[in-house]
């Protein structure tokens, strides 16, 4: 897959399951609020607007810009060797997750710049399914001003409810909103 341009999807901008010795390069993916060049919780209302979400097996993701309002990259359960690099995102982070009871091994992050994102590096969980992640390297990454965490490890931090600040299982609204 090369050289297109995705714009504005209302859900997951590309959700590529089972892949097999898939490659992706010379694309763009752009799902704004707004042309600021940053994020805060309006902007971050604009919830599924994730940029390659994958599974499967050598996925190699290169040469491409993200600017979304969810995960950026979204490796999903049971994925084995991925390579992203040299890529340029803004959003909810170069994530794994959200893990439950499989193992995602051998996932490499490298040669990425990461503009006033929200998240930078994203690792999540679901709750109480257990799972395993292994063998991930994040290389060479540029977090240049985020709104919110360089680094996330825990729970999904998000919303699946009418009220933006509900924690399921962590609040997408802190710290910034108090007690949520």
């Amino acid at each position: 897959v090369e050289n297109l341009i995705f714009k504005d999807s209302p859900y997951w901008t590309t959700y590529l399951q089972n892949a097999k010795n898939l490659e992706i390069r010379n694309c763009e993916i752009s799902a704004r609020r707004t042309e600021k060049e940053n994020h805060n919780l309006i902007d971050i209302t604009a919830f599924n607007t994730d940029g390659f979400d994958v599974t499967g097996d050598n996925v190699w993701i290169h040469d491409c810009s993200i600017w979304n309002q969810d995960d950026t990259i979204a490796v999903k359960d049971g994925s084995t060797n991925m390579l992203f690099e040299r890529i340029t995102a803004s959003g909810v982070g170069l994530t794994i997750g959200s893990i439950g009871s499989s193992t995602v091994k051998n996932i490499t992050f490298r040669d990425s710049y990461m503009p006033n994102t929200y998240k930078g590096i994203y690792l999540k969980f679901r709750d109480g399914d257990g799972g395993l992640i292994e063998d991930v390297t994040f290389e060479n990454i540029v977090i240049d001003n985020p709104s919110q965490w360089p680094i996330w490890i825990g729970p999904a931090q998000q919303s699946d409810s009418s009220r933006l600040c509900a924690a399921h299982p962590c609040s997408i609204c802190w710290p910034e909103v108090p007690f949520a």
